[in-house]
């Protein structure tokens, strides 16, 4: 796999917020001129000409069309507050952070042939972009056993030479509020990492001990739990999970809500993390006992009005898939047409281990996991005891035919009938792809959230734990 593009696509959901971003749109029409926000610019060399906008906090992705001489323009609208982007070259697995406000303008220069000099960034927001590269890239976490070797001290210094050198950036910034935010996230990502150096040491030096630096611990015994920022940036539930490992309590998200009740009284802090080991435990959990416990705890715990009336929806989708979609119940069968239009059910693929991916011919998301789902499909070429199925949901049949990836051994693209299409929405509750599921030999559910091809250690791990010695797939057992 290749471990950049998989960190630049992490980077989406790890992005060093200055602020909420709103959505944005291809079509600007109807929106005031200081209301927009373009992205322009020229990328030499490049043969996929498609880039990817990624958004903070959302699910979404909007593809960018790059011109045949490497030029491109991107006009939308920001209704919100300012805040990061991420425009992903999926050809040279480059990540540019981008920092966006009404009225920016960013135009970037890179040559894909050169794939180790950063892209150069202009505008009335560069100083800002750069600033966002920087914390990013300097506090995107270090790999835990090169962390390990050092002693805290030298991990310190390390990390307080880069603060320091973001700080002074962040003094040439005319926009001050900008400034203060960036600051205020800064410090708390800082304070992760230096923490995240017990999480290492533990890993690779004492797992049944804990570090001894004094000068660590003077630092942990200051980090406020109650501190917002804190929350956001992932620290306080760095420091309740190694604290519940040292006290050997089992790591479960019932049992970090439990300290989060015992250690927090920062009703803000409580709504954001109980609302996030909430969402974690409805992708995680399976055993309708545990999800019941976790869901009234939280309930206890979280205020937030808004927090609530989503989990409630979302836990009663959960339960009910989980007593109809569980490990070890029958599928639900699909309908499919092949490229001739020849139709097939899921099911008649009965014998092999089936990994399905759900998606669509436009999305970016979907263009994005494509690359990924490709190499697994190399990585278990010759293998009879898997077939990787392709489906798409597109309502065009001409347009999926256009883009479909050619069939191979092992690999097909099909596309859903209407009623499909219906089953995968209301009964598979899918309202967002890709979707990736995994189903045994036997037409068996092993995993309708099954991990994605990007996730290659995960995937790989659970495709080995069920593809058996034989062509039966019967290497583990349903319950």
């Amino acid at each position: 796999m290749n471990n950049k593009a998989t960190k630049a696509l992490s980077s989406c959901i790890y992005l060093l917020a200055v602020g909420s971003i709103a959505a944005g749109t291809v079509s600007c029409k109807g929106h005031l001129f200081n209301k927009e926000a373009v992205i322009s610019g020229v990328i030499r060399n490049l043969d996929d000409k498609q880039l990817l906008l990624l958004q903070e906090e959302s699910d979404s992705a909007d593809t960018i069309s790059v011109k045949a001489d490497g030029t491109f323009r991107y006009r939308f609208a920001v209704e919100g507050p300012s805040g990061t982007y991420l425009l992903y070259i999926p050809e040279t697995s480059t990540p540019v952070y981008l920092y966006v406000r009404k009225g920016a303008r960013i135009r970037i220069r890179f040559d894909a042939n050169e794939p180790g000099q950063p892209p150069t960034l202009r505008g009335n927001v560069a100083n800002e972009c750069e600033i966002v590269r920087r914390m990013n890239e300097a506090f995107s976490g270090d790999d835990p056993e090169e962390i390990a070797r050092m002693s805290f001290p030298e991990y310190r210094k390390k990390l307080m030479d880069e603060y320091t050198a973001v700080v002074k950036l962040l003094k040439k910034v005319k926009d001050r509020k900008f400034a203060e935010s960036a600051l205020k996230e800064l410090t708390a990502r800082r304070d992760y990492n230096l923490y995240c150096y017990r999480a290492s040491y533990k890993l690779y030096v004492a797992p049944e001990g804990d570090v001894e630096d004094a000068m660590f611990w003077d630092f942990a015994r200051n980090i406020d739990l109650n501190d917002i920022a804190n929350a956001r940036s992932g620290l306080t539930e760095l420091v309740l999970v190694w604290d519940m490992q040292s006290a050997h309590i089992e790591r479960s998200d019932l049992n970090v809500l439990k300290e989060l009740a015992r250690r927090v009284s920062n009703q803000e802090v409580l709504d954001c993390l109980s609302g996030e080991c909430m969402y974690s435990a409805l992708l995680n959990e399976t055993a309708v006992e545990s999800l019941e416990e976790t869901y009234a705890l939280f309930t206890r715990i979280c205020r937030d009005t808004a927090t609530l009336q989503d989990m409630e929806q979302a836990y009663e989708s959960k339960i009910t898939a989980i007593r109809k979609f569980g490990p070890g119940k029958e599928l639900l069968d699909l309908e499919m047409e092949d490229r001739n239009g020849t139709k097939v059910n899921l099911s008649s693929l009965k014998g092999k281990v089936r990994y399905v991916d759900v998606g669509a011919s436009g999305g970016g998301p979907c263009r994005y996991e494509m690359q990924f789902l490709e190499e697994l499909a190399q990585r278990y070429e010759g293998d009879d005891r898997l077939e990787i199925v392709s489906l798409s949901i597109d309502t065009d049949r001409e347009a999926w035919l256009q883009t479909a990836m050619p069939d191979r051994p092992g690999w097909k693209q099909y596309l859903a009938t209407p009623q499909s299409r219906q089953v995968l929405e209301e009964e598979y509750s899918i309202t967002a792809i890709p979707r990736f599921m995994l189903f045994d030999g036997h037409n068996r559910i092993i995993d309708i959230h099954a991990p994605s091809p990007s996730d290659e250690e995960e995937i790989d791990r659970m495709l080995q734990e069920w593809l058996g010695p034989d062509g039966n797939s019967t290497a583990k057992r349903q319950p």
